[in-house]
Protein backbone atom coordinates (compact mmCIF):
# COMPACT_ATOMS: atom_id res chain seq x y z
CA UNK A 1 0.00 0.00 0.00
CA UNK A 2 1.44 3.20 -0.77
CA UNK A 3 2.83 5.17 2.38
CA UNK A 4 6.42 3.08 2.14
CA UNK A 5 4.66 0.00 2.48
CA UNK A 6 3.66 -1.38 -1.31
CA UNK A 7 1.90 -5.19 -0.90
CA UNK A 8 3.87 -7.68 -2.78
CA UNK A 9 3.05 -7.81 -6.66
CA UNK A 10 1.66 -3.71 -6.38
CA UNK A 11 4.27 -2.11 -7.69
CA UNK A 12 4.26 -4.87 -10.97
CA UNK A 13 0.31 -4.00 -11.28
CA UNK A 14 1.32 -0.31 -11.11
CA UNK A 15 3.97 -0.51 -13.92
CA UNK A 16 1.54 -2.50 -15.95
CA UNK A 17 -1.51 -0.14 -15.76
CA UNK A 18 1.05 2.47 -16.68
CA UNK A 19 2.28 0.85 -19.88
CA UNK A 20 -1.21 -0.63 -20.74
CA UNK A 21 -3.38 1.80 -19.74
CA UNK A 22 -1.79 5.29 -19.84
CA UNK A 23 0.74 4.24 -22.35
CA UNK A 24 3.72 5.05 -21.51
CA UNK A 25 7.24 3.52 -21.70
CA UNK A 26 9.33 4.54 -18.79
CA UNK A 27 13.14 3.42 -18.18
CA UNK A 28 13.27 0.89 -15.59
CA UNK A 29 16.94 0.50 -14.82
CA UNK A 30 19.45 3.09 -14.97
CA UNK A 31 22.77 3.12 -17.08
CA UNK A 32 24.90 5.16 -15.30
CA UNK A 33 26.94 4.68 -12.19
CA UNK A 34 25.13 6.18 -8.58
CA UNK A 35 21.86 6.96 -11.01
CA UNK A 36 18.28 5.30 -10.28
CA UNK A 37 16.12 4.66 -12.81
CA UNK A 38 13.32 7.29 -13.87
CA UNK A 39 10.53 4.56 -12.42
CA UNK A 40 12.32 4.69 -9.11
CA UNK A 41 10.48 8.66 -9.03
CA UNK A 42 7.13 6.82 -9.52
CA UNK A 43 7.45 3.62 -6.93
CA UNK A 44 8.98 6.67 -4.33
CA UNK A 45 5.45 9.11 -5.36
CA UNK A 46 3.16 6.15 -4.99
CA UNK A 47 4.99 5.09 -1.64
CA UNK A 48 4.46 8.56 -0.46
CA UNK A 49 7.58 9.20 0.26
CA UNK A 50 9.67 12.88 0.44
CA UNK A 51 11.70 12.77 -2.97
CA UNK A 52 14.13 15.42 -4.83
CA UNK A 53 14.51 14.91 -8.76
CA UNK A 54 17.83 15.88 -10.45
CA UNK A 55 17.11 15.11 -13.89
CA UNK A 56 18.20 16.88 -16.92
CA UNK A 57 16.39 19.01 -19.48
CA UNK A 58 14.09 17.48 -21.41
CA UNK A 59 14.83 14.27 -19.42
CA UNK A 60 11.15 13.45 -18.54
CA UNK A 61 10.70 15.14 -14.97
CA UNK A 62 7.72 17.55 -16.00
CA UNK A 63 5.89 14.10 -17.90
CA UNK A 64 6.45 11.88 -15.20
CA UNK A 65 5.21 13.92 -12.61
CA UNK A 66 2.28 14.61 -14.66
CA UNK A 67 1.57 10.98 -14.34
CA UNK A 68 2.26 10.87 -10.23
CA UNK A 69 -0.66 13.31 -9.92
CA UNK A 70 -2.50 11.22 -12.35
CA UNK A 71 -2.12 7.97 -10.02
CA UNK A 72 -2.69 10.30 -7.01
CA UNK A 73 -5.95 11.46 -8.32
CA UNK A 74 -7.03 7.83 -9.85
CA UNK A 75 -5.66 5.40 -6.87
CA UNK A 76 -5.56 7.78 -3.78
CA UNK A 77 -9.59 8.73 -2.96
CA UNK A 78 -9.25 12.30 -0.99
CA UNK A 79 -5.54 12.92 -1.73
CA UNK A 80 -5.15 16.73 -2.51
CA UNK A 81 -2.11 17.63 -4.70
CA UNK A 82 -0.69 21.61 -5.81
CA UNK A 83 1.33 21.58 -8.93
CA UNK A 84 3.81 24.29 -8.13
CA UNK A 85 6.26 25.06 -10.76
CA UNK A 86 9.46 28.59 -10.77
CA UNK A 87 7.04 29.91 -12.62
CA UNK A 88 3.37 30.15 -13.84
CA UNK A 89 4.46 28.80 -16.87
CA UNK A 90 6.34 26.00 -15.79
CA UNK A 91 3.75 25.10 -13.49
CA UNK A 92 1.21 24.90 -16.31
CA UNK A 93 3.89 23.18 -18.23
CA UNK A 94 3.02 19.62 -15.64
CA UNK A 95 -0.89 20.79 -16.04
CA UNK A 96 -0.88 20.65 -19.50
CA UNK A 97 0.58 16.85 -19.73
CA UNK A 98 -1.63 15.93 -16.25
CA UNK A 99 -5.18 16.75 -18.51
CA UNK A 100 -4.89 14.64 -21.55
CA UNK A 101 -3.90 11.86 -19.34
CA UNK A 102 -7.22 12.84 -17.17
CA UNK A 103 -9.10 12.30 -20.24
CA UNK A 104 -7.66 9.30 -22.16
CA UNK A 105 -7.75 7.32 -18.62
CA UNK A 106 -10.16 8.76 -16.68
CA UNK A 107 -13.17 11.03 -17.74
CA UNK A 108 -15.93 9.02 -15.77
CA UNK A 109 -14.31 10.34 -12.86
CA UNK A 110 -14.06 13.51 -13.00
CA UNK A 111 -16.64 15.54 -10.62
CA UNK A 112 -17.93 17.82 -13.14
CA UNK A 113 -15.84 20.10 -15.57
CA UNK A 114 -12.70 20.36 -15.49
CA UNK A 115 -11.32 23.45 -15.03
CA UNK A 116 -8.36 25.91 -16.00
CA UNK A 117 -6.13 25.08 -12.70
CA UNK A 118 -8.10 23.10 -11.17
CA UNK A 119 -9.83 19.29 -11.22
CA UNK A 120 -11.73 17.55 -9.05
CA UNK A 121 -12.68 13.59 -9.17
CA UNK A 122 -15.48 11.89 -7.77
CA UNK A 123 -13.00 9.94 -4.73
CA UNK A 124 -12.59 13.40 -3.58
CA UNK A 125 -9.00 13.63 -4.79
CA UNK A 126 -8.00 16.92 -6.20
CA UNK A 127 -5.65 18.87 -8.02
CA UNK A 128 -4.80 22.69 -9.02
CA UNK A 129 -1.76 25.09 -9.76
CA UNK A 130 -0.51 27.26 -7.61
CA UNK A 131 1.34 30.51 -8.61
CA UNK A 132 4.95 31.19 -7.22
CA UNK A 133 4.46 33.88 -4.46
CA UNK A 134 4.06 33.07 -0.67
CA UNK A 135 0.17 34.23 -1.00
CA UNK A 136 -0.66 31.23 -3.11
CA UNK A 137 0.91 28.84 -1.29
CA UNK A 138 0.24 29.95 2.33
CA UNK A 139 -2.94 28.66 3.57
CA UNK A 140 -3.20 25.17 1.80
CA UNK A 141 -3.38 21.90 3.78
CA UNK A 142 -2.87 19.29 1.26
CA UNK A 143 -1.16 16.19 1.02
CA UNK A 144 1.38 16.28 -1.92
CA UNK A 145 2.73 19.57 -3.38
CA UNK A 146 5.06 18.58 -6.66
CA UNK A 147 7.44 21.46 -7.26
CA UNK A 148 8.75 21.57 -10.58
CA UNK A 149 12.05 23.23 -11.42
CA UNK A 150 13.07 24.75 -7.90
CA UNK A 151 16.16 25.87 -9.01
CA UNK A 152 14.05 28.64 -10.26
CA UNK A 153 11.92 28.87 -6.98
CA UNK A 154 12.16 32.14 -4.49
CA UNK A 155 13.92 30.56 -1.60
CA UNK A 156 11.01 31.93 0.96
CA UNK A 157 8.59 30.40 -0.99
CA UNK A 158 10.12 26.85 -0.94
CA UNK A 159 10.45 27.70 2.96
CA UNK A 160 6.77 28.43 3.17
CA UNK A 161 5.87 25.16 0.98
CA UNK A 162 7.51 23.22 3.64
CA UNK A 163 4.67 24.17 6.27
CA UNK A 164 1.37 23.13 3.79
CA UNK A 165 1.15 19.21 4.22
CA UNK A 166 -1.09 16.85 5.97
CA UNK A 167 -1.14 13.54 5.99
CA UNK A 168 -4.83 11.91 5.53
CA UNK A 169 -6.25 9.17 7.53
CA UNK A 170 -7.99 5.89 5.18
CA UNK A 171 -10.81 6.11 8.11
CA UNK A 172 -12.35 9.70 7.49
CA UNK A 173 -12.00 9.35 3.75
CA UNK A 174 -14.27 6.33 4.09
CA UNK A 175 -16.65 7.62 6.94
CA UNK A 176 -17.07 10.70 3.56
CA UNK A 177 -17.91 8.25 1.24
CA UNK A 178 -19.50 5.16 2.61
CA UNK A 179 -23.07 6.50 2.10
CA UNK A 180 -21.94 7.60 -1.60
CA UNK A 181 -19.85 4.20 -2.34
CA UNK A 182 -20.83 1.04 -0.18
CA UNK A 183 -17.54 -0.78 0.07
CA UNK A 184 -15.18 2.35 -0.87
CA UNK A 185 -11.71 1.06 0.23
CA UNK A 186 -9.56 3.88 0.81
CA UNK A 187 -6.11 3.99 2.25
CA UNK A 188 -3.90 6.30 4.47
CA UNK A 189 -2.47 9.19 2.63
CA UNK A 190 1.32 10.40 3.60
CA UNK A 191 1.74 13.91 3.38
CA UNK A 192 5.00 14.93 1.40
CA UNK A 193 6.73 17.26 -0.75
CA UNK A 194 8.74 16.91 -4.23
CA UNK A 195 11.47 18.97 -5.80
CA UNK A 196 11.68 18.24 -9.14
CA UNK A 197 15.04 20.04 -11.32
CA UNK A 198 17.93 20.71 -12.90
CA UNK A 199 20.84 22.02 -11.56
CA UNK A 200 22.68 24.46 -12.94
CA UNK A 201 23.82 27.03 -10.23
CA UNK A 202 26.63 26.96 -8.18
CA UNK A 203 25.23 26.79 -4.49
CA UNK A 204 21.60 27.40 -5.77
CA UNK A 205 18.57 26.27 -4.21
CA UNK A 206 18.60 22.99 -5.76
CA UNK A 207 21.71 22.31 -4.55
CA UNK A 208 20.95 23.21 -1.43
CA UNK A 209 17.80 20.58 -1.75
CA UNK A 210 20.62 17.91 -2.97
CA UNK A 211 22.93 18.35 -0.48
CA UNK A 212 20.52 18.05 2.89
CA UNK A 213 18.60 15.38 0.98
CA UNK A 214 19.85 12.74 3.63
CA UNK A 215 19.94 14.79 6.63
CA UNK A 216 16.51 16.07 6.14
CA UNK A 217 14.89 12.50 5.18
CA UNK A 218 14.13 13.22 1.35
CA UNK A 219 14.98 10.13 -1.24
CA UNK A 220 17.53 11.73 -3.87
CA UNK A 221 16.55 9.88 -7.48
CA UNK A 222 19.07 11.18 -10.03
CA UNK A 223 19.64 10.39 -13.95
CA UNK A 224 21.10 11.75 -16.81
CA UNK A 225 20.45 12.74 -20.79
CA UNK A 226 22.20 8.30 -21.10
CA UNK A 227 19.60 7.17 -18.73
CA UNK A 228 16.86 8.30 -20.96
CA UNK A 229 18.47 7.56 -24.72
CA UNK A 230 16.35 5.44 -26.83
CA UNK A 231 18.11 2.08 -27.88
CA UNK A 232 21.20 2.30 -29.61
CA UNK A 233 21.04 -0.26 -32.75
CA UNK A 234 24.19 -1.87 -33.11
CA UNK A 235 24.62 -0.93 -36.84
CA UNK A 236 25.43 2.80 -35.52
CA UNK A 237 29.05 2.99 -34.90
CA UNK A 238 30.78 4.26 -31.39
CA UNK A 239 33.69 5.46 -32.96
CA UNK A 240 31.65 7.89 -35.46
CA UNK A 241 28.77 9.13 -32.85
CA UNK A 242 28.93 12.61 -31.02
CA UNK A 243 27.91 11.09 -27.98
CA UNK A 244 30.58 8.08 -27.85
CA UNK A 245 32.96 10.16 -25.01
CA UNK A 246 30.24 10.40 -22.71
CA UNK A 247 28.17 7.26 -23.55
CA UNK A 248 31.07 4.15 -24.04
CA UNK A 249 28.45 2.12 -25.32
CA UNK A 250 26.43 1.91 -22.48
CA UNK A 251 23.13 3.24 -25.10
CA UNK A 252 23.27 -0.38 -26.10
CA UNK A 253 21.25 -0.96 -23.44
CA UNK A 254 18.90 1.73 -23.06
CA UNK A 255 15.38 2.12 -23.26
CA UNK A 256 14.52 5.66 -22.98
CA UNK A 257 12.75 8.28 -25.00
CA UNK A 258 15.41 10.93 -26.45
CA UNK A 259 16.66 9.97 -29.60
CA UNK A 260 20.18 9.52 -30.06
CA UNK A 261 20.17 12.05 -33.12
CA UNK A 262 18.41 14.68 -31.07
CA UNK A 263 21.03 14.62 -28.30
CA UNK A 264 23.63 14.86 -30.58
CA UNK A 265 22.44 17.76 -31.89
CA UNK A 266 21.69 19.20 -28.93
CA UNK A 267 25.46 18.70 -27.94
CA UNK A 268 26.68 20.28 -31.13
CA UNK A 269 24.69 23.57 -29.79
CA UNK A 270 26.43 23.84 -26.58
CA UNK A 271 29.48 24.25 -24.87
CA UNK A 272 30.98 21.71 -22.49
CA UNK A 273 29.93 23.44 -19.53
CA UNK A 274 26.44 23.69 -20.74
CA UNK A 275 26.34 20.00 -21.42
CA UNK A 276 27.91 18.88 -18.56
CA UNK A 277 25.38 20.57 -16.16
CA UNK A 278 22.11 20.57 -18.07
CA UNK A 279 22.57 16.96 -19.64
CA UNK A 280 24.94 14.84 -17.99
CA UNK A 281 23.93 16.22 -14.20
CA UNK A 282 27.79 16.35 -13.35
CA UNK A 283 27.63 19.83 -11.88
CA UNK A 284 25.94 23.06 -11.61
CA UNK A 285 27.11 25.24 -14.73
CA UNK A 286 29.99 27.49 -13.90
CA UNK A 287 30.43 29.51 -17.25
CA UNK A 288 29.90 33.32 -15.38
CA UNK A 289 31.51 32.59 -12.06
CA UNK A 290 34.21 34.98 -11.68
CA UNK A 291 36.10 32.60 -9.76
CA UNK A 292 35.68 29.76 -12.59
CA UNK A 293 39.14 28.12 -11.72
CA UNK A 294 38.07 27.61 -7.77
CA UNK A 295 38.05 23.79 -6.97
CA UNK A 296 36.91 23.22 -3.81
CA UNK A 297 38.89 19.34 -3.95
CA UNK A 298 42.47 21.53 -5.32
CA UNK A 299 41.84 25.04 -3.39
CA UNK A 300 40.63 23.85 -0.19
CA UNK A 301 42.84 21.82 2.53
CA UNK A 302 43.07 21.17 6.11
CA UNK A 303 46.99 20.98 6.02
CA UNK A 304 48.98 24.44 6.63
CA UNK A 305 52.08 24.75 4.52
CA UNK A 306 53.96 26.54 7.04
CA UNK A 307 54.25 25.94 11.06
CA UNK A 308 52.84 28.61 12.85
CA UNK A 309 56.42 29.78 13.74
CA UNK A 310 58.30 29.88 10.85
CA UNK A 311 60.52 32.82 10.00
CA UNK A 312 59.86 34.64 6.41
CA UNK A 313 56.12 34.21 6.72
CA UNK A 314 53.60 36.84 6.54
CA UNK A 315 50.11 37.45 8.61
CA UNK A 316 47.47 40.13 7.81
CA UNK A 317 44.00 40.22 8.30
CA UNK A 318 41.77 41.25 5.27
CA UNK A 319 39.27 43.16 5.56
CA UNK A 320 35.54 43.92 4.11
CA UNK A 321 33.44 46.58 6.27
CA UNK A 322 29.84 46.59 7.14
CA UNK A 323 27.08 46.53 9.37
CA UNK A 324 23.77 45.76 7.94
CA UNK A 325 25.95 43.99 5.03
CA UNK A 326 28.12 41.36 6.74
CA UNK A 327 31.43 42.48 8.55
CA UNK A 328 33.89 40.22 6.84
CA UNK A 329 37.96 39.27 8.48
CA UNK A 330 40.06 37.04 7.14
CA UNK A 331 43.43 35.72 8.84
CA UNK A 332 45.75 35.55 5.82
CA UNK A 333 49.23 33.77 5.69
CA UNK A 334 51.51 34.14 2.74
CA UNK A 335 55.08 33.90 2.05
CA UNK A 336 57.80 35.75 -0.30
CA UNK A 337 56.35 32.59 -3.43
CA UNK A 338 53.10 34.38 -3.41
CA UNK A 339 51.86 31.26 -1.75
CA UNK A 340 48.65 32.05 -0.09
CA UNK A 341 46.82 30.76 2.73
CA UNK A 342 43.63 31.57 4.13
CA UNK A 343 43.40 30.28 7.68
CA UNK A 344 40.13 31.55 9.47
CA UNK A 345 36.91 34.00 8.71
CA UNK A 346 35.31 35.85 10.96
CA UNK A 347 31.26 36.93 9.36
CA UNK A 348 29.20 39.36 11.37
CA UNK A 349 25.97 41.11 10.81
CA UNK A 350 24.68 44.00 12.66
CA UNK A 351 27.88 44.81 14.78
CA UNK A 352 29.88 47.59 15.80
CA UNK A 353 33.23 47.62 14.46
CA UNK A 354 34.40 47.89 18.34
CA UNK A 355 32.48 44.83 18.72
CA UNK A 356 33.84 42.96 15.60
CA UNK A 357 37.37 43.46 16.92
CA UNK A 358 36.80 42.32 20.18
CA UNK A 359 35.66 38.82 18.10
CA UNK A 360 38.82 38.97 16.14
CA UNK A 361 40.53 39.24 19.09
CA UNK A 362 38.60 36.25 20.65
CA UNK A 363 39.89 33.98 17.90
CA UNK A 364 43.26 33.58 19.42
CA UNK A 365 45.25 34.05 16.08
CA UNK A 366 48.46 35.56 16.95
CA UNK A 367 50.74 37.88 15.10
CA UNK A 368 48.05 39.32 12.63
CA UNK A 369 48.11 43.19 13.19
CA UNK A 370 48.35 44.21 9.49
CA UNK A 371 44.92 45.11 8.01
CA UNK A 372 44.27 45.26 4.17
CA UNK A 373 41.20 46.50 3.91
CA UNK A 374 38.37 48.59 1.75
CA UNK A 375 39.27 51.67 0.84
CA UNK A 376 35.85 53.42 2.15
CA UNK A 377 37.11 52.51 5.22
CA UNK A 378 38.62 56.01 5.55
CA UNK A 379 35.81 57.85 5.24
CA UNK A 380 34.78 59.33 8.13
CA UNK A 381 31.41 58.51 10.21
CA UNK A 382 29.59 61.12 10.55
CA UNK A 383 27.79 59.81 13.91
CA UNK A 384 31.35 59.22 15.55
CA UNK A 385 33.58 61.49 14.00
CA UNK A 386 36.00 58.74 13.30
CA UNK A 387 36.80 56.35 9.62
CA UNK A 388 36.64 53.06 10.42
CA UNK A 389 40.91 53.05 9.61
CA UNK A 390 41.19 55.41 12.96
CA UNK A 391 39.16 52.65 14.97
CA UNK A 392 41.79 49.85 13.73
CA UNK A 393 44.73 52.22 14.30
CA UNK A 394 43.65 52.76 18.02
CA UNK A 395 42.89 49.49 18.91
CA UNK A 396 46.32 48.64 17.64
CA UNK A 397 46.21 47.60 13.64
CA UNK A 398 48.29 48.70 10.99
CA UNK A 399 45.27 49.19 8.23
CA UNK A 400 46.32 50.15 4.79
CA UNK A 401 44.50 50.23 1.14
CA UNK A 402 44.77 51.99 -1.84
CA UNK A 403 41.73 52.47 -4.64
CA UNK A 404 41.85 49.76 -7.61
CA UNK A 405 39.87 48.52 -10.29
CA UNK A 406 37.83 45.59 -8.75
CA UNK A 407 39.12 43.66 -12.08
CA UNK A 408 42.53 43.65 -11.27
CA UNK A 409 41.79 42.29 -7.54
CA UNK A 410 39.98 39.58 -9.69
CA UNK A 411 42.95 38.41 -12.01
CA UNK A 412 45.42 38.19 -8.90
CA UNK A 413 42.89 35.65 -7.19
CA UNK A 414 42.10 34.02 -10.64
CA UNK A 415 46.11 34.24 -11.13
CA UNK A 416 46.93 32.80 -8.09
CA UNK A 417 44.03 29.86 -7.76
CA UNK A 418 45.15 28.70 -11.65
CA UNK A 419 49.27 30.05 -12.56
CA UNK A 420 50.73 29.52 -15.88
CA UNK A 421 53.30 27.79 -14.26
CA UNK A 422 53.24 25.33 -11.36
CA UNK A 423 50.89 24.88 -8.43
CA UNK A 424 47.91 26.70 -7.53
CA UNK A 425 49.24 29.13 -4.59
CA UNK A 426 46.00 29.69 -3.14
CA UNK A 427 44.73 27.90 -0.47
CA UNK A 428 41.43 27.62 1.81
CA UNK A 429 40.44 25.60 5.17
CA UNK A 430 37.70 23.97 5.30
CA UNK A 431 36.51 26.11 8.27
CA UNK A 432 36.30 29.28 5.77
CA UNK A 433 32.38 28.06 4.40
CA UNK A 434 31.48 31.51 3.63
CA UNK A 435 34.33 32.36 1.45
CA UNK A 436 34.36 28.99 -0.12
CA UNK A 437 30.66 29.50 -0.86
CA UNK A 438 31.38 32.75 -2.26
CA UNK A 439 33.98 31.54 -4.36
CA UNK A 440 32.10 28.91 -6.09
CA UNK A 441 28.34 31.49 -6.23
CA UNK A 442 30.22 34.74 -7.07
CA UNK A 443 29.46 35.16 -10.88
CA UNK A 444 29.05 38.03 -13.53
CA UNK A 445 25.68 39.76 -14.78
CA UNK A 446 23.65 39.03 -17.81
CA UNK A 447 25.96 40.93 -20.09
CA UNK A 448 29.12 39.91 -18.19
CA UNK A 449 30.26 43.05 -17.51
CA UNK A 450 30.39 43.26 -13.68
CA UNK A 451 29.99 40.87 -10.91
CA UNK A 452 26.43 40.63 -9.07
CA UNK A 453 26.52 42.43 -5.60
CA UNK A 454 23.75 39.43 -4.25
CA UNK A 455 25.53 39.13 -0.92
CA UNK A 456 28.46 36.53 -2.73
CA UNK A 457 30.86 39.46 -3.04
CA UNK A 458 31.53 40.28 0.72
CA UNK A 459 33.94 37.82 1.06
CA UNK A 460 35.60 37.83 -2.36
CA UNK A 461 35.92 41.69 -1.84
CA UNK A 462 38.16 41.25 1.33
CA UNK A 463 40.33 38.26 -0.24
CA UNK A 464 40.83 40.74 -3.46
CA UNK A 465 41.74 43.59 -0.58
CA UNK A 466 44.59 41.44 0.53
CA UNK A 467 45.96 40.91 -3.39
CA UNK A 468 45.64 44.44 -4.73
CA UNK A 469 47.36 45.71 -1.05
CA UNK A 470 49.27 42.54 -0.31
CA UNK A 471 52.32 43.41 1.52
CA UNK A 472 55.70 42.12 1.62
CA UNK A 473 56.18 38.83 4.22
CA UNK A 474 59.07 40.76 5.49
CA UNK A 475 56.55 43.40 6.37
CA UNK A 476 53.69 41.91 7.92
CA UNK A 477 56.05 39.50 10.02
CA UNK A 478 56.81 42.38 11.88
CA UNK A 479 53.10 42.37 13.67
Amino acid sequence: MPGGNCAPGELEELHRWIREVVGLAIPTKALCPHHQAPMEYIDAAYADEDVVVWAPRGGGKTTLGALATLIDLVRKPGCQVRILGGSLDQSLKMWEQLLPMIERVAPEMVDGKMQAMRVRMKNGASAAVLTQSQRSVRGNRVQRVRCDEVELFNPDVWQAVQLVTRSLRAEDVKRYFDSCYPGFGPTNVRASIEALSTMHQPRGLMQEIVDSAALAGRKLIRWCLLDVLEHCPEERLCSSCGLEPDCHGIARDAEGFIRIDDAIAMKKRVCKETWEAEMLCLRPSRKDAVFHFFKPKEHVSEADWWHGNDHGVGRALAIDFGYNDPFVCLWIMHDEQKRTYVLDELVSRRETLARNIDLIRQRGHIGFRLVTCDPAGKHVNSQTSRSDVQVLRNAGYDPFSRNTMVQDGIDEVNTALAPALGEPKLRVHPRCRELIRSMECYHYGPHGEKPVKDGNDHCTDALRYFYVNRPTPTKSARY
